[in-house]
């Protein structure tokens, strides 16, 4: 294929066009992951993408999540933290010890089948895999299909189990539009995002959503980008995500994927029960409550929310909150470990 980039991209508009018109949540992330996963596997087609438009798309992602922050969005989640970070710690030890099941099971050295069993941090995971050497062409399979689980099957719990008319959707615009000037705050930002998008998890998308929602709650107003801007970010993410879909990859692992997937399901399963709990503990909306403690995808959980009721700067600050503790506390852990899960 002589262009393969733009065909990339122009069967991933299909793919999210055909979703929208089907009203399938986030039509323009799901949708251009399934059409170019298919025309992968049926038609041998070669994905390519233009870099610099995923981190742009990523940094709009999260100006459009930052844009939901309130002055008492931060205040209204510190109740929340010690609830949910022993729900999240209590997750990360199930998936860790169903990890070494796996291990037992399958024959799979346990360094490869822990890290791949983690929720969530996909770059940081291949990390630790990589200083463990263990099998990060394992592990980036593993933690693929734990997200592509998560972005198929939440949005359709939480859409059909209680957003289905999408009432309370959030209006990711401002209600008042702040002066032009202030657009060079989303030129900042950008330039934040790229300096620390190696330096900080999900850089590209914390660092914006941090900033312009600390903007946000200071009462000052920002102008008003256009929502296609949103729609093309997620379209852009979207074609990404289908990129790194490798179907052949996925097919050499052969039934380590089985187990892999199963885990995957379980704790989706796990994550929603928790949810209940929470919701109960804290008494945070059961939508809210479901987004924010998926194992994984804090971009399109927190889009989700805002399409289905939820409150989309809740589900975010929580999300990254777990994704830091993953990424700062797992290394440390599995480092520690190290002996005794080579034995």
């Amino acid at each position: 294929m002589r262009y393969p980039s733009l065909s990339t991209y122009a069967i991933a508009l299909l793919g999210g066009c055909m979703f929208q018109l089907l009203h399938i949540p986030i039509p323009f992330i799901l949708g251009p992951v399934t059409a170019i996963v298919l025309a992968k596997s049926l038609f041998h087609m070669e994905s390519s993408t233009f870099p610099l438009a995923r981190d742009i798309a990523f940094v709009l992602l999260g100006i459009q999540i930052g844009h939901t922050f309130t002055s008492d969005t931060f205040t209204s989640i510190f109740p929340y933290m010690l609830p949910y970070a022993l729900l999240s710690f209590l997750m990360i030890g199930i998936c860790l010890v169903i990890g070494l099941g796996i291990s037992k099971r399958t024959g799979m050295d346990k360094t490869t089948s822990m890290v791949g069993s983690s929720p969530g941090g996909l770059s940081a995971m291949i990390a630790i895999s990589e200083s463990l050497q263990g099998n990060s062409g394992l592990v980036t399979i593993f933690h693929t299909l734990r997200l592509m689980s998560v972005l198929f099957i939440i949005p359709f719990f939480v859409t059909h189990m209680w957003g289905g008319e999408n009432t309370a959707a959030v209006d990711y615009s401002l209600s008042v539009d702040g002066p032009l000037w202030t657009v060079l705050f989303y030129i900042l930002v950008f330039f934040i995002g790229m300096k620390g998008k190696h330096k900080i998890p999900a850089g590209l998308v914390v660092l914006p959503m941090i900033v312009i929602g600390a903007i946000q709650t200071s009462g000052l107003f920002l102008y008003s980008l256009p929502s296609s801007l949103f729609s093309t970010s997620q379209l852009m993410v979207g074609t990404y995500l289908g990129h790194t879909i490798m179907p052949r990859e996925i097919v050499r692992a052969g039934k380590s994927c089985f187990y892999f997937l199963s885990l995957s399901v379980f704790i989706i399963a796990v994550g929603i029960l928790f949810a209940f709990l929470f919701s109960f503990w804290t008494g945070v909306d059961i939508v809210t409550s479901v987004l924010a403690l998926a194992p994984g995808g804090l971009v399109e959980m927190s889009i989700t929310a805002g399409q289905t009721g939820g409150d989309p700067a809740v589900v975010s600050s929580l999300q990254t909150i777990r994704l830091l503790t993953i990424v700062l506390v797992l290394p440390l852990l599995f480092k520690r470990m190290e002996r005794h899960i080579r034995m």
